[in-house]
């Protein structure tokens, strides 16, 4: 699998979370030793600011963008009283509601936005939506524009010509880890994926740990716990037939399961999430 397609597959499962958004105008920024458990986007519309992570020191200058990683302590500094506008964003961007799928990546600090009319333009519209939506089409449009954001951010690192977003996992790993997002009601064992990869079972755990922050086993309860709660919170099936389509033949065995993950039974999680239904 290559690389275009790996990202591919891995964008159509992930789902991106705006938790907050401003412009500010500031001519004095001393922030130091932050840490916020969400990805931190600021657009320099104007002016210019300092960043360090990591023992690394990054400016950014207009039309540049800052992206710092989740639970990354960094400093966020101006050195000059010169006005500066920032565009900022803190977001989530999670794999079937799994795991952040940005992780997978290497993604530069601090780089340009080629087309920054255009996003200067997406942001204000989605503040535009996200502040005062009025209907559901209003709520349509802050969805859609959070993705264009996104898209502009990632468009601007995939496309430059010296490759900075590439891919962690192997091609092997990375056909593991798709295989399951596909196929959620699959229950693979170490075993099955030995025979399916030809690699030693507590190596096949261990790398997938060390990649995706998870071991296999730990990931599949995860994604069919997220896709169980969706089910039964969206679709008129009988839990029996979540069940079966989650790949569970004994309606007990499904319920022990997502009782185990996430403290209620099917039914008592249905019944205590009435709005979401």
């Amino acid at each position: 699998m290559d690389r275009s397609e790996t990202l591919r597959i891995l964008i159509e499962y992930a789902a991106l979370k705006i938790v907050a958004f401003d412009v500010h105008s500031r001519t004095e920024l001393n922030i130091r030793g932050r840490q916020l458990p969400w990805y931190v986007v600021s657009y320099m519309k104007e002016g210019s600011c300092r960043l360090r992570l990591d023992g690394q020191d990054y400016h950014a200058a207009p039309g540049d963008v800052v992206l710092i990683p989740p639970h990354t302590s960094h400093d966020h500094v101006k050195d000059t009283d010169e006005n500066t506008v920032f565009m900022w964003w803190h977001f989530t961007y999670q794999l079937a509601g799994v795991m952040d799928v940005l992780r997978l990546f290497e993604l530069p600090v601090c780089f340009s936005l080629p087309n920054a009319e255009k996003f200067e333009d997406s942001f204000s519209q989605y503040m535009k939506y996200a502040s005062e939506p009025r209907s559901v089409a209003d709520i349509l449009m802050k969805e859609a524009r959070a993705l264009e954001l996104m898209a502009i951010v990632l468009e601007a690192v995939i496309d430059r010509s010296e490759s900075l977003l590439t891919v962690k996992p192997s091609g092997m790993f990375a056909q593991m880890l798709t295989d399951m997002l596909r196929h959620p009601e699959r229950h693979y064992s170490l075993e099955d994926l030995r025979e399916r990869y030809h690699m030693h079972p507590t190596y096949i755990s261990n790398q997938f740990k060390r990649i995706f922050g998870l071991t296999p086993k730990q990931f599949q309860a995860k994604l069919r716990l997220e896709q169980a709660k969706k089910l039964l919170l969206a679709d008129e099936k009988s839990i029996t037939q979540i069940a079966n389509a989650l790949g569970y033949h004994d309606v007990d065995d499904f319920t022990r399961f997502f009782k185990k993950q996430e403290g209620l039974s099917p039914r008592a999680y249905k019944k205590a999430h009435p709005l979401l239904q």
